[in-house]
């Protein structure tokens, strides 16, 4: 009984490792931190949706639910340093349609890891006069080592 309950977890369990997750929390080596949004473009996008019941007529764009940095891959920052800044476009509702890496940390690795945690959060989208826009925005993700905090 025992050997079938493992029986049906181990192709999941498969996945998991194949895909690369892990349960083990990132490095408490490296500290991980994640910017505010900041406009691409000092104008604002053609495409717009009303708010409907506007209880906020004006409010930037953010990160509502920024992705559990527990679950990224342990790195180690190359240097003590590093910086990867992240372009991405939100629809006006604060969906992420795109992410790119703009500015690379120099270290593949921490690039995708930022693209993970990018992805991986929720965003509210800017709103103007109770109007959502659609905008690109960048983010830096900043990875400092143990002797750099």
């Amino acid at each position: 009984m025992l050997l079938s309950t493992h029986s049906r977890f181990a192709p999941f369990l498969a996945a998991l490792i194949l895909l690369g997750f892990s349960a083990a929390p990132a490095s408490a080596a490296t500290r991980i931190t994640i910017g505010s949004l900041v406009p691409v473009t000092p104008t604002l996008s053609q495409e717009s949706t009303s708010a409907g019941g506007c209880n906020t007529p004006d409010s930037s764009a953010r990160i509502t639910q920024p992705y559990s940095l527990q679950w990224l891959k342990e790195v180690t920052a190359p240097t003590e340093h590093a910086t990867a800044q992240v372009m991405i476009d939100l629809d006006s509702v604060g969906n992420l349609v795109a992410a790119q890496i703009f500015r690379t940390s120099g270290s593949p690795t921490l690039d995708d890891q930022a693209l993970v945690a990018v992805r991986g959060s929720k965003y509210a989208p800017e709103v103007r006069n109770c109007t959502s826009f659609k905008r690109s925005y960048y983010l830096n993700i900043s990875f400092d080592s143990p002797s750099a905090q």
